[in-house]
């Protein structure tokens, strides 16, 4: 969890992985790296700016060295910084839990051994 000067009231996971941000409205398919979640919101990593409040649809993809997990759901940018784009979700993400209890595959698995995951 981030610092007592962070003034977010809810817990942020470091989490990388691929995102597919699907404009409707424009037809267009941005391609981010995402770099943190929360139960109602991802930050990623862009260049590209998309007008706050445009909404999108959500894929985050999940890749482990056998396979590949998929969540979708729908959302809107909320905010810019330098580095990229908040997406806040349209609901919060029930599959949250997920993203802590596999966190090891969000920073940078490929590089490291397998963890025993069932004891």
């Amino acid at each position: 969890m981030k610092t007592s000067a962070n003034k977010r009231k809810r817990v942020r996971i470091d989490f990388e992985a691929q995102v597919l941000l699907r404009f409707e409205a424009s037809d267009f398919l941005l391609d981010a790296k995402m770099k943190n979640i929360c139960i109602n919101g991802i930050f990623v990593e862009t260049e590209t700016r998309i007008a706050v409040n445009t909404p999108c649809r959500i894929n985050v993809i999940i890749n482990a060295p056998n396979s590949r997990l998929t969540i979708e759901t729908d959302g809107y940018v909320c905010r810019h910084d330098p580095s990229g784009l908040g997406i806040a979700f349209k609901n919060n993400l029930e599959w949250f839990a997920f993203f802590s209890i596999f966190e090891y595959y969000g920073k940078g698995y490929e590089n490291k051994p397998s963890p025993d995951l069932v004891s």
